[in-house]
C-alpha cells in the first residue's frame, strides 16, 4: 500500500492514512475490478484536494466536510455494481466513521 499512503498524505507511524484505509477495505470489502480501483483512486484524490481547500479556505469548515464526505460516498456508490451497492450498504456502519453521515 505504499502507493496509497504516498496518494494521501502518507502514513504515521505505521499507521495508513485514514482516506488509504478506507480505500484499501473498499476494495478488500467488495472486490473491486482494476478500472473502479482507478476510479476510486481518482475520487479520493479529489476528496483529498477538497478537504485541504475546505481546511484552508475558512468558513465552516466542519459543514464542508460533511458535504466533500456526502459527494465521496456518491462518488463510490455510482462507480459499484448493484451486488457491491448492496454489500457496500451492508457494511456501511463499519465506514461510517470515515464518511459521517
Amino acid at each position: 500500500m505504499g502507493f496509497l499512503n504516498k496518494l494521501f498524505g502518507g502514513a504515521k507511524a505505521d499507521k495508513q492514512g485514514m482516506a488509504a484505509q478506507m480505500l484499501s477495505q473498499l476494495t478488500t470489502d467488495l472486490n473491486l475490478t482494476g478500472e473502479q480501483l482507478e476510479k476510486m483512486k481518482a475520487a479520493f484524490q479529489q476528496f483529498r484536494e477538497q478537504r485541504k481547500a475546505a481546511k484552508t479556505g475558512g468558513g465552516d469548515i466542519k459543514s464542508q466536510m460533511q458535504g466533500i464526505r456526502q459527494d465521496l460516498k456518491a462518488q463510490v456508490q455510482d462507480l459499484l455494481s448493484a451486488e457491491q451497492k448492496q454489500k457496500f450498504m451492508a457494511n456501511f456502519e463499519s465506514y461510517k466513521e470515515f464518511f459521517r453521515q
